[in-house]
């Protein structure tokens, strides 16, 4: 059963407890690093998760599309807080309270099974996120940290410091590498300021790196 026919069938005590709400696009529907007591369940659009940086730049980390949740590992534990989550269209949500989902979960077999799955593919997906960038050379972590600003329209914002921070490599093997990705054609670095010459090459060149 997917997911939109197990929120669409929920038992009649849980959905009249649902919190409709629409969100207008570049709006938050989260808040980062805020207690949530609520799953949110996407009925609409496409919502994007991001990290924020100690110097405030926005790293993109997962898109969810329509009929798909999130909100639910902080549910399950007081000491997470969230990520930010933020309207990439026009969105509409369900928002259920965690008092709500623990008793759906006791009296609908389907939603509890998605939950767990759910939480096993978000725990799978950042194990194997760690490990990834474990092995990344300072090269793949600058274009990869390149193609997030890009994609999420920052790029003219990145310095080399915020770039250093963000790889975890100093500033002089951070000109070593910025250096080679500029003479593989890669990127063009004029006036303090980071330009791509082909985001179709960095993508090519990361397809075996890229997280969403």
């Amino acid at each position: 059963m997917n997911f939109k026919n197990i929120v669409n069938e929920a038992p009649v005590q849980i959905k009249k407890e649902f919190i409709y709400r629409k969100h207008k696009k570049d709006s938050l529907i989260i808040h980062p690093h805020e207690q949530n007591n609520h799953l949110y369940i996407l009925t609409t659009g496409i919502a994007e998760v991001y990290r924020q940086t100690y110097s405030g730049t926005m790293v993109s980390l997962y898109i969810y599309d329509s009929y798909s949740c999130f909100g639910e590992i902080e549910i399950f534990n007081d000491n997470i807080k969230t990520l930010g989550v933020i309207a990439k269209q026009n969105c509409e949500t369900i928002a259920i309270h965690k008092t709500k989902v623990y008793e759906w979960m006791k009296i609908d077999f389907n939603f509890n099974f998605y939950i767990i799955k759910q939480l096993a593919s978000k725990l799978i997906l950042s194990s194997d996120t760690a490990a990834r960038l474990s092995l990344l050379t300072v090269k793949d972590r600058i274009l990869l940290s390149m193609h997030n600003h890009y994609k999420i329209g920052d790029l003219d914002n990145l310095t080399k410091q915020i770039l250093s921070s963000e790889v975890c490599a100093p500033i002089r093997s951070l000109n070593r590498s910025i250096a080679q990705c500029i003479n593989e054609g890669f990127i063009n670095y004029k006036g303090k300021k980071f330009s791509i010459n082909s985001i179709e090459e960095i993508e090519k060149y990361l397809e075996n790196f890229l997280l969403n």
